[in-house]
């Protein structure tokens, strides 16, 4: 086992206990509050810009207006994943909440260190940060490294321009 496998099987660790913690509905409530109310932003800023244009100056309606939208949204699906995750726990379904949400964490930072992996080598310094040694006797270096590509191939977004080695190309999926 590697100084690599240690330090993200810690990390690792460390979300699937935030992901017990908070139940799956909040786990996925972080993940799309960004998401969601980045797209709302972006959509919905300039009716928002149009009611605060007398209200704040106009060099910042802009910003004013595509912050207001995204805050808003997030306080939204907040609130809507607090009421979901009350009803789970009224009808008992508590545990399996905290057990899918365990499990959705693990995946949702496997995620985050695979795109880390795949930033760190597209910027050139993969080689120089992780040896030929950790490469090939790590457990997780490997899996790791195509987590990220294989989970976006499924929605037919590729990242294999941003991989320098054709070993972790995948194929989108049609």
């Amino acid at each position: 086992m590697e100084l690599f496998d240690i330090i993200c099987g810690g990390f690792l660790l460390l979300f699937l206990l935030k992901g017990l913690k908070n139940g799956f509905v909040k786990e996925l409530a972080s993940m799309l509050s960004l998401i969601l109310g980045i797209m709302a932003a972006v959509k919905f800023s300039g009716l928002a810009a149009g009611y605060l244009s007398g209200h704040v100056p106009e060099k910042y309606v802009s910003i004013v207006a595509f912050v207001a939208v995204l805050l808003i949204t997030i306080v939204l699906i907040f609130l809507l994943a607090s009421a979901i995750d009350k009803l789970m726990k009224a009808v008992a379904l508590g545990w399996l909440n905290r057990i899918v949400g365990g499990s959705f964490a693990v995946l949702k930072g496997a995620f985050f260190l695979s795109a880390m992996i795949i930033l760190i080598h597209s910027t050139g310094f993969g080689d120089q940060l992780f040896t030929e040694k950790t490469q090939e006797e790590s457990i997780l270096y490997k899996p790791l490294r195509k987590f990220a590509p294989a989970t976006l191939s499924l929605f037919n977004i590729n990242l294999n321009h941003l991989v320098p080695d054709n070993e972790t190309e995948v194929d989108c999926i049609a």
